[in-house]
């Protein structure tokens, strides 16, 4: 994982590919990947604002969670998140200053980051969506990373009848992944996220304080 706020933004950044997609057999299938290639091609074009509409309302309260528990000083607002969470307003507060953070909402800070290549490069390129199943309101497509099957899907919701990306899956595989990884560390969540987060490359004027 190449930068702390793109945890929860993978699975969408993964969407966006070059690569043939399979045959969509129903309406529904081809409605959800609608939804898909819109966001695919919005990331493509480092348009990170323009796939916030396109994310059920749950998956943007988690995201409006993040940015303002990084806004806030000190570690309580940070302690009040799950780790996949905390992982990314961690990173959210070494990357950005106070002030970006003040005024920067949930899509600029998505633009911010496709623009200034927080993921390094060639990611996109790599990614493609597998097939799709619906049942219900609810559908999921095998997301391909190098053809190899990702360790995430890619979900959906359906919301006043429109087909919306679902990213609760991201953020309680990452949580999963972050808890195990710092109890074999024998660290508490929040030191080794910030192990973690020492680790990644600093850019020019990113190590910034509250």
């Amino acid at each position: 994982m190449r930068v702390a706020f793109l945890a929860f933004f993978v699975i969408l950044i993964a969407a966006s590919t070059s690569f043939a997609a399979p045959p969509r057999e129903t309406p529904e299938e081809r409605e959800v990947a609608a939804t898909f290639d819109a966001a695919r091609s919005a990331l493509a074009e480092k348009r990170g604002s323009a796939v916030i509409p396109l994310l059920t309302r749950n998956s943007v309260k988690a995201l409006e969670s993040v940015r303002d528990a990084a806004r806030q000083p000190g570690d309580a607002p940070l302690q009040r998140l799950e780790p996949a969470e905390r992982f990314a307003a961690m990173g959210l507060r070494r990357y950005l200053g106070p002030s970006e953070l003040r005024r920067m909402s949930v899509g600029d800070i998505a633009n911010h980051a496709l623009k200034a290549g927080w993921l390094g490069p060639n990611v996109i390129s790599r990614s493609s969506l597998g097939p799709v199943r619906v049942k219900g309101d609810r559908a999921s497509g095998l997301l391909m990373v190098d053809n190899r099957p990702a360790l995430v899907p890619a979900d959906f919701v359906r919301e006043g009848g429109a087909w919306r990306i679902d990213l609760s899956s991201v953020f309680s595989f990452g949580s999963q992944m972050l808890k195990g990884f710092a109890a074999m560390s024998g660290k508490d969540e929040t030191a080794y996220i910030d192990e973690l987060l020492n680790r990644l490359p600093a850019k020019p004027g990113a190590m910034r304080t509250h």
